[in-house]
């Protein structure tokens, strides 16, 4: 399965089996876990064949079932909760846009690697005991997000999604039928990135010099499904090489 299809296959599944995660597909994913952490400096971890994954917290949106693998995505940076769609600083939109593409990027691999996956906030992470936490924090940081991954327990939903028109635009207003193949196609695969309620709170816009800017738009964790979607669209762009330009 190439990357393309892993975004067609991935769906946020949020009932699991208890069937184990082979360990050779763990030691993949932590291989890829490391490559991420040295590209971004964040500090993913992960943990694998827990009774409950997720330590009895509750979630944003959603119930979860039979969570026996996850991965935490932490990183430093201060004020990094938007949960009512709040205004971030910098810093905290700049950490969860990394989180959104990295976290992305280990999701399709797992979807690679015939799993289902789910991203999803923890309520009170920071407050578990260290001596009850599978993860380490150090000085600063925060968990921002978790993915739970593993055997689901059904298939996922339809995926549903904006009108292109509404998603991205061209510096000369020119309409969707003179824009570039690897514009579309890059569009075609942001289309398909998770985001909070599926709320698609972003703006792709293709400027004249064919350098690419993508905003966050006001929604729930805006800044992290605005990195899910900037991954999605280098995977769906590909051979081209996006250059981005910052909003």
């Amino acid at each position: 399965m190439n990357l393309l299809e892993a975004i067609d296959a991935r769906h946020a599944i949020r009932a699991y089996t208890d069937e184990p995660v082979a360990a050779d597909t763990l030691a993949a994913l932590q291989s890829d876990i490391d490559a991420c952490n040295a590209e971004s400096g964040l500090h993913i971890q992960m943990a694998s064949g827990l009774d409950d994954a997720f330590l009895g917290l509750k979630t944003h949106y959603g119930r979860f079932k039979g969570v026996h693998n996850a991965i935490a995505l932490i990183g430093r940076a201060s004020g990094t909760g938007d949960a009512e769609g709040t205004p971030v600083s910098p810093a905290a939109a700049a950490l969860q846009e990394r989180v959104g593409y990295y976290g992305e990027r280990l999701v399709l691999r797992a979807v690679q690697s015939g799993l289902a996956t789910s991203w999803a906030v923890l309520d009170g992470a920071e407050t578990v005991p260290a001596a009850d936490a599978w993860w380490t924090l150090d000085d600063g940081e925060s968990v921002v997000w978790v993915i739970a991954f593993g055997h689901g327990a059904r298939p996922g939903g339809r995926r549903r999604s904006k009108p292109i028109e509404e998603l991205a635009s061209v510096a000369d207003g020119t309409g969707v039928d003179a824009w570039p193949d690897w514009f579309v196609h890059g569009m075609e695969a942001a289309m398909a990135a998770p985001t909070s309620l599926s709320q698609q709170p972003f703006h792709f816009t293709l400027n004249a010099d064919g350098s690419v800017t993508a905003e966050a738009l006001d929604g729930l964790f805006a800044h992290v499904g605005l990195g899910c979607a900037k991954y999605h669209f280098e995977v769906g762009a590909a051979p081209h090489k996006v250059e981005w330009r910052a909003a």
